[in-house]
């Protein structure tokens, strides 16, 4: 059998296929209005999470009004309604912006850093002078229905809804392989071990942990014991289809099956070994 190995790049662990604007104010129409950024002066635009997300890339719109105009842009975690402290050691960038960029776009990409945005959260993408000499202007978003936060010490901040620094993130959204019953040390593989640990659990000596026993009730009677025993050794001794299936959109430009939507099936026959992932 030819072996073809599909590799279209990893970012972690978990398998995340779902690129997507996460956050979006659209470019601004007017280049000469925003908020001012200066050492004592910080912005920041609220954004709600609805899934789990990896963190991809980031526009920004600002333009510059000193000589020279460094800036920090960093994604925070909410703390009480207001910016709080950084998703991780990565999720803060010191920025130059270009005194010949017209149109105020700048873009940071961190396809390669693999920061996590968690689902039903709330965060900040803040913008700080990187020094005392910077002042620039975070361009208002057009539209003014984004809540977005102001500070004059980076301590104290006063929400507001209306206008808020334009720009644009894109995350992309992790696919988690599901759990199946009777994998109770959930390694994605329902064999022997998992039949010792739901035997310890009935005998008393190694209690499952709360989340286990919902995949141990495998006759879903709410009770744990020896016909579950039963059902897990069946469903073991029965012919399994060890490749999960499941269908993603190519989104690797070099691929010749690029912006089409592939899985395991669409191999059937042709594959000894699956590499599923993301660029970066």
């Amino acid at each position: 059998m030819n072996k073809i190995y599909l590799i279209i790049c990893l970012c972690s662990f978990l398998l995340s296929q779902d690129r997507s604007v996460i956050f979006n104010t659209g470019a601004p129409s007017d280049l000469t209005q925003g908020h001012t950024v200066s050492s004592n002066q910080s912005i920041a635009n609220r954004l709600n999470i609805s899934n789990n997300y990896v963190l991809e890339a980031m526009v920004f719109y600002m333009t510059m009004q000193s000589t020279e105009a460094n800036v920090i842009v960093s994604i925070r975690e909410d703390n009480n309604g207001v910016p709080g402290e950084l998703v991780s050691d990565l999720s803060s960038w010191e920025y130059a912006l270009d005194p010949i960029n017209i149109t105020g776009y700048n873009l940071i990409v961190t396809t390669d850093l693999c920061i996590y945005l968690e689902s039903e959260s709330t965060y900040w993408l803040r913008i700080d002078a990187a020094d005392t000499e910077t002042e620039a202007t975070w361009l208002y978003s057009d539209l003014a229905f984004f809540t977005y936060a102001s500070s004059n010490n980076q301590t104290e901040w006063s929400v507001a809804l209306g206008n808020a620094g334009a720009g644009i993130i894109w995350a992309e959204q992790i696919y988690e392989l599901p759990y199946s019953l009777g994998d109770v040390n959930f390694d994605f593989v329902v064999n022997v071990v998992d039949i010792v640990a739901i035997v310890s659990h009935i005998m008393g000596s190694n209690p499952l942990s709360t989340e286990a026993l919902s995949y141990a009730d495998l006759t879903s009677d709410g009770d744990i014991n020896v016909v579950d025993i039963v059902q897990l050794v069946s469903d073991i001794l029965q012919e399994q289809d060890q490749n999960p299936d499941f269908i993603v959109e190519d989104i690797n430009p070099a691929s010749e099956y690029y912006s089409q939507n592939i899985g395991p099936s669409f191999f059937d026959g042709q594959v000894s070994c699956y590499y599923f992932g993301k660029q970066g």
